[in-house]
């Protein structure tokens, strides 16, 4: 029987931090390994029985809990490891991304939405050959509960599923807006995010009553210092 054991220098190793780079191959954001070591986990044990869902809403109960970074790098993530395509659709048009506003090109989802873009001219692709994203673009204010809920928003995603194998959707806080529930439910998986000392047990529990529709795969806790409320911990994988 052989025993292994790692040396000092490989404890002392710090694996590699991941970069998403534009087709230039300029990084538009990087992924240290702390964030990245748990989504890849989280995406190993929901692919252990069935292949990884095609479609995952990612959401979180309130704004700024970091919902699109996280989006973001799960996506990127899962385009290093998996020989799979990926795409970051952002449908949050009252918040969208500013990473993705600065790149978005021909007027994003928005536009394609209006007709005054194709679908492929306004994807963008990245640096990583198997990922691609896909802006919100802007949307006024008066139109956009009406696009959440329309057959041309669900037509188009499923457009977008004939072209990539997985769909990463950046969903607005639930508790702060109105359209979550159909944005969410073009999907039939999700995942929440919950920011350590932003989110209370309670808007937790409201948060997921609003999507028990759904499939939720695990709860991505963010900037996690010491304790993870107990309506979140019991749909976190314990390892």
């Amino acid at each position: 029987m052989k025993i292994w054991s790692r040396s000092k220098k490989q404890k002392d190793e710090v694996p590699p931090a991941l970069l998403l780079p534009d087709q230039d191959g300029v990084p538009l954001m990087t992924f240290p390994s702390k964030v990245v070591a748990p989504l890849r986990h989280m995406v190993a044990r929901a692919a252990r029985n069935e292949p990884f869902p095609s479609r995952l809403a990612v959401m979180s109960s309130l704004r700024q809990e970091g919902v699109t970074y996280l989006t973001h790098a799960l996506a990127t993530t899962m385009a290093h490891d998996m020989e799979a395509t990926v795409c970051v659709v952002d449908l949050n048009w009252h918040w969208p991304s500013e990473m993705l506003s600065s790149v978005t090109k021909n007027g994003g989802l928005t536009a394609v939405l209006t007709n005054k873009a194709k679908l492929d001219d306004a994807i963008i692709r990245t640096g990583l050959p198997n990922l691609a994203l896909l802006p919100a673009g802007n949307m006024v204010v008066e139109r956009r509960s009406s696009f959440a809920r329309s057959s041309l928003l669900k037509e188009t995603i499923a457009q977008l599923s004939e072209k990539f194998d997985h769909l990463v959707l950046d969903i607005p806080a639930i508790l702060a807006c109105n359209d979550v529930i159909p944005l969410a439910s073009l999907s039939a998986n999700a995942c929440l995010v919950v920011r350590q000392g932003v989110t209370s047990v309670e808007d937790a529990k409201l948060a997921l009553d609003d999507v028990d529709h759904l499939s939720i795969l695990g709860v991505i806790m963010n900037q996690v210092h010491l304790y993870t409320p107990s309506i979140v911990l019991q749909h976190i994988p314990q390892y």
